[in-house]
């Protein structure tokens, strides 16, 4: 009894990026046994300074729990942990649970379920939201789909790492589609955001004001408030990256193109963040999108303040 209830309170992380140690660290405040995997041994260094373990690779991590989270950035990732030469896949006790929570095509996520499932292991497809911040206090938004018996294996880790859950299906794929949706509009909000900002500085308006104004009237948007305060300041320093949104925006023209379906204004975002990213400036915060701008109208934009805030 006593083992049985131990184990139920181990839970591996793949991924310890700015989201992966934000859940890593949730969890370990919900009491949590938590071992992490990632290659950059810094990264795992720092879980471990905050009372985590760490493996040196998937393989060796699925030897020591039964359910993990993984938080890596590209679907070739998620398909390196999982079933790469050291993967988790094939050491992970048969019924474990794997909570796939990177931003991957729908179509890849209902594949890897198959996978599992056919290799005994329960998947839930569940992307997040929330940004750093809210992973780092466990108030994530999750929009998970898969089995029920998957729910229920990873409800207390969903508990732990989440502020909203939305359960959108039984069927993997359709948590990724609902990623893809909101990833749509957060990519052509922030690039809205930065014409927007632009714009105005162009027509030479102070562009403090322009903040003040525009997030307390219609235009504002969540992504506005957000991110506009480091244009502002001045500080790109990477929260969520230019070559994020080339990846998620190029997931959501992909997957539209193989629908047959018109995505507009995803296409011109998706522009803009490739215009971003090929001018050297993929690493720097997506909010950098703004700097074409300087290049194409010749604005000046605020230079960086020694205490930045937002």
């Amino acid at each position: 009894m006593s083992d049985d209830h131990t184990k139920a309170r181990v839970a591996g992380v793949i991924g310890l990026g700015s989201m992966g140690m934000g859940v890593a660290l949730s969890l370990l405040r919900a009491g949590f046994r938590v071992i992490g995997c990632d290659e950059a041994p810094a990264k795992c260094m720092s879980l471990v300074t905050h009372g985590g373990e760490a493996a040196a690779t998937p393989a060796e991590l699925g030897r020591q729990v039964d359910r993990v989270v993984i938080l890596v950035a590209t679907a070739d990732q998620v398909e390196s942990v999982l079933f790469g030469p050291n993967g988790i896949a094939a050491t992970l006790p048969k019924g474990g649970c794997v909570v796939q929570s990177a931003t991957v095509p729908a179509a890849y996520a209902a594949d890897a379920g198959r996978r599992l499932a056919d290799m005994g292991l329960l998947m839930l497809d569940a992307p997040v939201s929330g940004g750093p911040v809210k992973a780092a206090e466990g108030r994530m938004t999750i929009m998970a789909s898969g089995p029920q018996e998957a729910f229920a294996r990873a409800e207390d880790l969903l508990a732990a790492a989440s502020g909203t859950l939305h359960r959108v299906g039984t069927e993997h794929g359709q948590g990724s589609v609902v990623k893809t949706i909101n990833q749509l509009l957060a990519g052509v909000h922030i690039a809205a955001s930065a014409e927007a900002m632009a714009f105005g500085i162009r027509a030479g308006v102070d562009p403090q004001r322009i903040y003040d104004v525009i997030t307390s009237s219609a235009g504002n948007s969540w992504m506005f408030e957000n991110r506009v305060p480091h244009i502002l300041n001045g500080d790109y320093s990477p929260h969520s990256a230019v070559d994020i949104f080339v990846k998620d925006l190029g997931i959501v023209v992909d997957s539209a193109r193989r629908m047959t379906f018109p995505t507009p204004l995803a296409s011109t975002a998706l522009q803009m963040f490739t215009m971003a990213a090929s001018a050297g400036l993929g690493r720097e915060d997506d909010a950098a999108v703004i700097k074409i701008f300087e290049r194409l109208a010749g604005i000046t934009l605020p230079e960086p303040k020694d205490n930045p805030e937002g």
